[in-house]
């Protein structure tokens, strides 16, 4: 029983690890004249989520773009803030490129983007959660097995 009640504890602990949403947040500094490329590294069918929110002193004249694995490019622009998902269909690195150079101003740029590594069409941490699962299944079966037969 009481390895029964640490099985179930250990699961739930593995639960709550997979609801738990990764994500990476960056406060970058962009001096005026100055370009600054963030790449991110990316599997095929990896999930993405890119945020950032720009300031400046006065008025912002930083120009935007992304770069996909695929070399698609997106040209932002002068914005203030953009949001986007995308899956991605190759593998490699998307680029954020963050140009500076038309201003005489620093600006700062809030970045956050989450990557969701897929396996099988699964979430990476539940391909894992089910693996164990499954490996676990297996041993309890061994051993009701091993027990009849001793």
């Amino acid at each position: 029983m009481k390895k029964l009640c640490c099985l179930l504890l250990i699961l739930c602990l593995f639960i709550g690890a997979v609801v738990i949403v990764h994500a990476t947040t960056q406060s970058l500094n962009i001096e005026s004249g100055k370009e600054l490329v963030v790449k991110i590294d990316l599997a095929s069918a990896d999930r993405v989520h890119i945020n950032f929110v720009t300031t400046g002193q006065a008025s912002i004249n930083l120009f935007t773009s992304i770069v996909l694995p695929n070399s698609t490019v997106i040209t932002l622009g002068v914005v203030d803030q953009y949001s986007t998902s995308f899956t991605s269909d190759t593998g490699g690195t998307c680029e954020l490129h963050f140009d500076n150079t038309n201003s005489s101003e620093n600006e700062f740029v809030a970045l956050n983007y989450n990557v969701e590594h897929y396996i099988l069409g699964m979430p990476e941490m539940i391909f894992v959660l089910v693996a164990i699962a499954v490996l676990l299944v297996f041993i309890v079966a061994g051993y009701i097995i091993l027990g009849k037969y001793a």
